[in-house]
């Protein structure tokens, strides 16, 4: 029997892969129905035990398993210095921001500014060779991370194929490390749009799925893989998005939000301790809505920040507190991409809303796909903060460049510019409509359902 070991290592890998009705793992379980030589075993971090049970309670066929594994939390000094080298083997201008400025307002970034020449240093020269990136690396990694959680595993189940969603990941690292040493073929993704340039990755898969061109392009550049290794498949969760199952009304939405029928209203994404100066955002609009110099009756819907840290999910909580009374705004905090019906609503509000404006939120891409108007708040509300501390910041975002590019996202740089895109917006929703249309055309691949189908399609041809 050939068997596949499937890693399944985060919470973007269950928003990817196992989450939404005809999912990869729906497809997974209806093909191994039809395909009984082949046998998936799907390999979770222990700390996720608590978690995700419930997917596989009462289906998955007997020649199916799940298996718990620990992996090693703590590192020696040698291991942080080489993970140190290894990962700045690229300098990108996402790796420059997070070495020279961070993304924590109250952090200094990893190392501190003073390490930042150094980084560009290893880049600029060690980081040009081929050999130390592919050979090298992966040579004293294995000298010096000798633990090996997932021995036992390779020895019980004599996998064909092992494939890791998450190959930015330390567990999907680990697991593709000890496929190497067994020889046994590999395939990967990676979990989330920003992965392919930010940091080098010690270990690649014989085969790479990625979402997009841009992505395709940096795991080329940055990563050393060969043209035929990579393949392009989408993003799977757009599938749910462009199916457009979970869609109410209008009529029904506003009614759930609680503001009248003829409203309009603005959907703002926070970026949580990345930007402490939102409260300044929201005060304005709501000070423009409450003086009716919108062309309509205008509402908002604030969205905290729901990933991160707990003192991050706390901070935003907080910071958004004193709105959450005003007759014009309601708080949507439930988690979406975990649960079916919340994420339902969320999609609902992101479909419905007239215009969104957050600060470089990587849900520009889910803007585009639901054809909604997008404005980023590109400045610190009442104050102006250096930049390192700035929200102008994350314009540096490799990744985000090529959305600047197509000009679907407007920058509002004053107080004066977010009035006037938002209200610009909301008289005519069809502005931009051919940006966005060649955003999709850029960074969305194909918009056509069958993302996961190719996921499945490629790990059962492998």
């Amino acid at each position: 029997m050939r068997t596949i070991l499937f890693s399944f290592s985060s919470q973007p890998v269950f928003k990817n892969l196992f989450f939404f009705p005809g999912c990869a793992f729906e497809q997974i379980l209806a093909r191994l129905k039809h395909d009984t030589s082949v046998r998936v075993v799907f390999v979770i971090p222990d700390v996720l035990a608590h978690k995700y049970p419930h997917l596989f309670e009462g289906v998955l066929p007997d020649r199916c398993a799940v298996e718990y594994v620990k992996i090693p939390a703590r590192f020696t000094f040698a291991q942080r210095m080489f993970r140190f080298f290894y990962s700045y083997l690229i300098y990108t201008s996402t790796t420059q921001l997070l070495a020279t400025m961070g993304t924590r307002p109250d952090e200094m970034p990893p190392g501190g500014r003073l390490l930042a020449p150094c980084k560009s240093l290893i880049a600029s020269t060690l980081g040009r060779s081929r050999v130390i990136k592919t050979t090298v690396v992966p040579l004293f990694f294995n000298r010096l991370f000798r633990e090996r959680p997932f021995t036992v595993l390779f020895e019980k189940y004599a996998p064909e194929l092992v494939f890791v969603p998450n190959i930015y990941g330390w567990f999907d690292t680990l697991l593709l490390r000890e496929a190497r040493a067994h020889g046994v073929k590999t395939m990967g993704m990676p979990a989330n749009w920003d992965h392919m340039d930010k940091y080098f990755m010690p270990f690649r898969v014989d085969h790479l799925l990625v979402q997009n061109d841009q992505m395709r392009d940096a795991a080329m550049r940055e990563q050393c893989y060969r043209e035929n290794q990579v393949s392009l498949v989408g993003y799977p969760h757009f599938d749910f998005i462009t199916g457009k199952t979970y869609l109410m009304s209008r009529e029904d939405m506003l009614r759930y939000l609680g503001f009248p029928g003829h409203a309009r209203f603005i959907l703002y994404l926070s970026g949580s301790v990345y930007c402490p100066d939102e409260p300044d955002i929201i005060e304005e609009l709501l000070k423009w809505a409450d003086e009716k110099r919108f062309a309509y009756d205008t509402y908002i819907v604030i969205r905290p920040y729901l990933g991160g840290r707990f003192k991050d999910k706390d901070f935003d909580e907080k910071k958004f507190n004193r709105f959450v009374e005003h007759p014009r705004v309601y708080r949507y905090q439930r988690p979406s991409w975990t649960n079916l019906d919340e994420t339902n609503i969320f999609l609902n509000i992101m479909a419905h809303a007239d215009v969104m404006v957050t600060a470089f939120s990587t849900a520009a891409l889910e803007t585009a796909v639901l054809d909604r108007p997008l404005v980023g708040v590109g400045f610190d509300g009442y104050q102006v903060r250096p930049l390192h501390r700035s929200v102008r910041r994350f314009e540096y975002f490799t990744h985000f460049r090529d959305v600047f590019r197509t000009g679907a996202i407007k920058i509002a740089r004053t107080f004066d510019d977010l009035f006037r895109l938002t209200d610009r917006y909301m008289r005519d929703p069809k502005w931009d409509a051919d940006k966005r249309q060649l955003l999709r055309e850029k960074l969305c691949y194909k918009l056509d359902g069958k993302a996961s189908e190719r996921i499945v399609g490629f790990l059962f041809k492998k």
